[in-house]
């Protein structure tokens, strides 16, 4: 073989070793890995050393691709690796986010362990902080004022979070839209970082687009609900300087109405600066008749079953008229519901109702037909208060003597509610108070003052709602002639799943010879619960709650007061929890109370 010949056979050697070393990707300087042969498990584990706040930890945690697939293996080392580097540039995100603009992030793999030891150790370096914060507006005709740093969060000097600085862009495109200006944008955000003075210095340029006014209000998509009626509701004043707020309250003022399943703003076309612009709200209309049936069972009460029918929009204006149906064990009753929404006054309802009803308790059995009609207010948005006038007719069997009663009555109501939800609330307060002058329209009939008042709050104490604590207590009073002049179904009675459980209904509270319960003119209750959720769709509730009624006009505490405690199990469906109680009464009179009670219903307790 020639010279030349063994010259070209020792550059092809060397072409073949350079190729695979030259399409090789170089190990970053940060990373060390050591390797041992053979297949080994790819499980790992994960450490995050240095981190500069806890917080900072939580949120690396929740943004690493190891942590977040850590229940599926990759398939290789490389993609190990890979998971691994993605989470060294993540975590820089993090901490740049958080204005460590200066951070170093070094990864560390060693699978000489089991599992394989992965360790990212952080540098987050000095902190930066804005030192300054600029607002400027394109050019146009009108330039609006810009909203104050305070009024945007930011302070000179502050962290150089990146967070704050959107929301400052966010809530001045807010204020704006506000202020006759909604199609306004954030055009440019610059953020210029100092290394050398650990500062950053922000300029936002908003784009403030024209000033338009509002114009007649369209409306479309409306099919049964009357136009003039959603005009009526609005009080609409064409002219005035675009507003989001007004129009996103008249949104949900139709919301709240029930009547439809959306009220959204249509898009409109792009505008000249001091244009007077129409406003056109699009409905979708909900179905405005429903059905439905529930039922409940307890061991003191029995079985009951509870059936509804309802027409939301009988006359086209919001009219509800509903029937309730009750057959259960202790009570028949069929009552008639009627309300006119918005009557004379925005926020101001026309309520009527007739009830026929038949009651068989220990305490009394009740033949009885009352009717109401009265008006209520919504007041600072949660308040609702009402009154009216109400008239009843009843034949009332009680110990062996039966009365026919005819009763004239002025009930005067007070509401309030901040939480947030109906059936399964987990934060705010309800609030309730009732006042009726009875008069007495036959000569069995005495005149009294009856005043209620019950109120329940509830705390939310771990995230995502799973643990809520909740507390309630209810006071009543009774002015007028003696307990037993007053009729037995406007006394007060203790006991039962709505009342103290643990204890048969309405037996908490004077009894009569033969332990029926006689009831008072005053009665005081409270209770209390934790509700613990196991699963999303599995909770537990101890409680424990207590109360006495009295014959005396107010609580005198003669009596004992009566504890019961228990524990329940919850369902919680799409439709509200499905709750299963078992109290037993922590002080049991003998002969009096059975050793447990258990209750079955949908919704919470209170």
């Amino acid at each position: 073989m020639s010279l030349s010949h063994i010259k070209y056979v020792c550059l092809l050697i060397l072409m073949v070793i350079a190729l695979p070393m030259a399409g090789a990707k170089p190990m970053a300087a940060a990373e060390t890995v050591t390797t041992s042969p053979g297949e080994l498990d790819l499980t790992y584990d994960v450490k995050i050393n240095g981190a500069p706040t806890d917080s900072i930890l939580d949120l690396m945690e929740q943004s690493s691709r190891l942590k977040q697939l850590s229940d599926k293996l990759p398939p290789s080392y490389a993609a190990l690796r890979r998971r691994a580097e993605v989470d060294v540039e993540g975590f820089e995100k993090v901490l740049r986010s958080e204005g460590y603009y200066a951070n170093e992030v070094e990864l560390r793999i060693d699978n000489n362990q089991q599992p394989i030891a992965i360790t990212f150790d952080i540098t987050p370096g000095p902190l930066f902080r804005i030192t300054k914060f600029d607002i400027h507006f394109s050019q146009g005709k009108d330039i609006p004022t810009a909203p104050t740093l305070s009024d945007l969060g930011i302070e000179i000097g502050m962290p150089a979070r990146s967070e704050p600085v959107v929301d400052a862009g966010t809530q001045i495109v807010v204020d704006l839209a506000n202020r006759g200006y909604p199609d306004a944008t954030v055009a440019k955000q610059d953020a210029i970082v100092d290394f050398a003075t650990d500062a950053m210095e922000v300029t936002l340029t908003i784009d403030a687009g024209p000033r338009l006014y509002m114009g007649e209000l369209e409306l479309e998509g409306l099919e049964k609900v009357d136009q003039e009626y959603i005009r009526r509701l609005a009080e609409w004043q064409p002219g005035k300087l675009y507003d989001n707020r007004v129009i996103d309250n008249l949104r949900r003022r139709y919301l709240r109405s029930g009547l439809f399943d959306s009220v959204r703003v249509k898009s409109r076309e792009k505008d000249q600066p001091d244009s007077t612009v129409p406003i056109t709200l699009v409905f979708v209309e909900r179905d405005r008749r429903s059905v439905g049936l529930g039922a409940s069972y307890s061991t003191s009460e029995g079985f009951g079953t509870q059936y509804y029918w309802e027409n939301r929009n009988y006359f086209g204006e919001g009219e509800k008229i509903r029937a309730d149906l009750t057959i259960a064990e202790i009570r028949r009753e069929l009552k008639l519901t009627f309300v006119k929404p918005n009557f004379v006054k925005i926020d101001q309802n026309l309520n009527a109702n007739f009830d026929i009803r038949n009651e068989t308790t220990d305490a009394y059995d009740e033949e009885a037909v009352s009717a109401f009609i009265g008006l209520d207010r919504r007041w600072r948005k949660k308040w609702v208060v009402g009154a009216g006038v109400s008239v009843e007719y009843a034949k009332i069997d009680d110990s062996g003597v039966t009365e026919n009663y005819a009763l004239g009555g002025l009930p005067l109501t007070a509401r309030y509610n901040s939480t947030n939800d109906l059936l399964d609330p987990t934060k705010g307060r309800r609030f309730g108070a009732s006042l009726v002058p009875y008069l007495g329209l036959n000569e069995n009939t005495p005149d009294f003052i009856r005043f209620e008042m019950d109120g329940s709050t509830y705390y939310s104490v771990l995230e995502n709602d799973r643990l809520v604590l909740a507390a309630r207590g209810k006071l009543g009073l009774m002015a007028g002639d003696s307990a037993g002049a007053i009729p037995a179904n406007k006394r007060f009675y203790s006991g039962g799943g709505g009342s103290v459980r643990g204890y048969q209904y309405q037996t908490v509270g004077p009894l009569d010879a033969s332990n029926d319960p006689i009831g008072g003119r005053s009665l005081l209750e409270v209770g209390f619960e934790a509700r613990t959720r196991i699963t999303d769709s599995i909770g537990i509730v101890p409680f424990i709650e207590g109360g006495n009624v009295y014959e005396s006009m107010a609580p005198d505490f003669s009596g004992e007061f009566l504890w019961g405690a228990g524990l329940g199990f919850r369902y919680y469906t799409a439709i509200g929890p499905i709750r299963f109680d078992v109290a037993v009464p922590l002080n049991p009179r003998k002969n009096v109370d059975d050793p447990y009670q258990f209750y079955i219903s949908i919704g919470q307790a209170f």
